[in-house]
């Protein structure tokens, strides 16, 4: 099954052309896209998410248009970018209740994602006074607290240490099992994560440089 295709795919902002031409076609399983920043890779993530418009060429994500069609894909898709501000003068707790609210999740799912990633031990206290890390743990929960068709990831890797991205790598490889799909921007691949990637995209200059099939 075809989950995300880009035809002739751009975007520019202004004068620069943050993606340019690319052609990409890719099914279920976990995807990678690589590249320094400025690649294209986080843009390419947006256009998939309705976030953007594309300038030139197309995108379907699960047969739909993004753009003007992400009240149907939302209910399919479940993301999380790099740097999304969180509500600093909320609980962690008090925070991720009242997403599972607004999505309909369990709180019972809500305290099991929470203790595989570590948060739970924190987020009786305000988002203001989390690390880095806990910060991007609480991001990455508000990923995976909807059973999707397609998670998007920004960026997963970062400012988290090595137990947890072993904890995040565990619960991509269970839902991957149970037929969730995964696209992935990020400058590295973990070695925790080897060999669970089904393709890796490589980005430069806003353009697809190749597109791997590892071994």
């Amino acid at each position: 099954m075809e989950v995300v295709r880009a035809e002739g795919l751009s975007k520019r902002f202004a004068f620069t052309w943050a993606l340019r031409d690319v052609n990409l076609s890719l099914g279920r399983g976990v995807h990678l896209l690589l590249g320094p920043n400025g690649s294209g890779k986080t843009t390419f993530l947006k256009l998939a998410v309705g976030m953007l418009r594309a300038t030139n060429g197309r995108i379907r994500v699960l047969n739909l248009d993004p753009w003007r069609q992400w009240p149907q894909l939302a209910a399919r898709v479940s993301f999380a970018m790099e740097g999304a501000p969180l509500p600093w003068w909320m609980t962690g707790r008090d925070f991720l209740c009242e997403l599972c609210s607004m999505k309909g999740v369990g709180e019972s799912r809500l305290e099991k994602l929470a203790a595989e990633l570590g948060v739970d031990g924190y987020w009786g206290s305000s988002i203001l006074t989390y690390s880095s890390g806990m910060a991007k743990r609480v991001l990455l929960l508000t990923a995976f607290l909807a059973e999707a068709e397609l998670y998007v990831l920004d960026e997963p890797f970062t400012l988290i240490d090595r137990p947890t991205i072993a904890r995040v790598t565990k619960l991509i490889a269970e839902l991957k099992d149970s037929g969730s799909t995964f696209l992935i921007a990020t400058h590295y691949i973990p070695g925790d994560f080897e060999g669970l990637a089904d393709t890796i995209v490589r980005f430069e200059d806003g353009r697809v440089v190749s597109v791997e099939k590892p071994a």
